[in-house]
């Protein structure tokens, strides 16, 4: 053979020695790359998954917390209407009792008022000299 064709599988030869060295020492990297992606991703399974539990408990506590206030709020809400009802009420039955008596029956009614307290208070007095005498 030729020596130029000699040489020149000797130097494919050499190349792909230092290749195959190569890609084994890559392939070799890798692998430990790999699995440290593989311990990395298994610490992380270990650790988010009580945490992603705790956040669904929490989350299904905040939607029950949720529907109670909504459920309180309505309850607020009928409460307030009765309560607007009541009122209307008391409002149409005092003008009722206004229209009824009239403006004549509430000074008559102050002034009975004022005598029996006046009565009470004279009274008091009048126990009172008694009981000093």
């Amino acid at each position: 053979m030729n020596e130029f064709a000699v040489a020149s599988l000797v130097v494919l030869a050499v190349v792909s020695v230092l290749w195959t060295i190569r890609m084994v020492m890559v392939t070799s990297e890798l692998r430990r790359a790999s699995w440290r992606l593989q311990e990395f991703i298994r610490s992380l399974e270990l650790e988010l998954k009580p945490t992603i539990q705790e956040a669904r408990e929490a989350i299904r506590n905040l939607n029950r917390a949720a529907q109670g206030a909504a459920e309180g709020t309505e309850r607020v809400r009928g409460t307030l209407a009765k309560l607007e009802e009541a009122g209307d009420n008391i409002r149409a039955t005092t003008g009722v009792v206004r229209s009824l008596f009239g403006s004549r029956f509430i000074p008559a009614a102050s002034l009975l008022v004022g005598v029996r307290a006046g009565a009470k208070v004279l009274w008091k007095l009048y126990t009172r000299r008694r009981e000093a005498s």
